[in-house]
C-alpha cells in the first residue's frame, strides 16, 4: 500500500488538474508535485490518526468478542481498505480507503491470542508440572 500511494496521488492530481490530457508547463508540474506531496503528507497523518483511535477500539473488541471474531474483523477491514484503494478515482477516495484501517490491528490480535494460550513450557502436555 505505501509504495503505491505517492504514485497514485500524483496520477490522480494530474488527472484532476489536466482532464483533457494536454501537455502541462513546467510551473504546472511543480505545482502538481507540491500538491501531491502535501496530499500524501495529509493522507499519512490521517492514517496515523485512524490507527491511534483504532488501537484501543480493537483492544475493547478483543475483550468483548474474543480474538477469533476480532481477527475476522481485522482482516475484513484490511480487505475493504484495499478494495477502496484499488477503485479510488479521486484523492477523497484515498482518504476513504483509510477509514476501515480503524480495525486493521492484526498484530495486536495476534499478541493477545498468544498471551491467552496456556503455558506448556516445563510441564506435560496437559500443562501440569512434573
Amino acid at each position: 500500500q505505501r509504495p503505491v500511494e505517492p504514485f497514485l496521488i500524483r496520477s490522480l492530481i494530474h488527472d484532476q488538474s489536466n482532464p483533457s490530457g494536454t501537455t502541462t508547463t513546467n510551473s504546472n508540474n511543480n505545482e502538481e508535485e507540491s500538491t501531491a506531496n502535501q496530499t500524501y503528507g495529509r493522507l499519512t497523518s490521517f492514517f496515523s490518526l485512524i490507527q491511534t483511535i483504532g488501537s484501543p477500539l480493537v483492544g475493547t473488541l478483543l475483550d468483548r468478542i474474543g480474538p477469533r471474531r476480532t481477527s475476522v474483523l481485522c482482516y475484513g477491514a484490511s480487505a475493504c481498505s484495499y478494495w477502496i484503494l484499488a477503485h479510488a478515482t479521486t484523492p477523497t477516495w484515498l482518504y476513504c480507503s483509510k477509514v476501515p484501517t480503524l480495525l486493521q490491528h492484526a498484530f495486536l490480535v495476534g499478541q493477545a491470542t498468544v498471551a491467552s494460550l496456556p503455558d506448556y513450557g516445563e510441564g506435560g502436555e496437559d500443562g501440569t508440572k512434573r
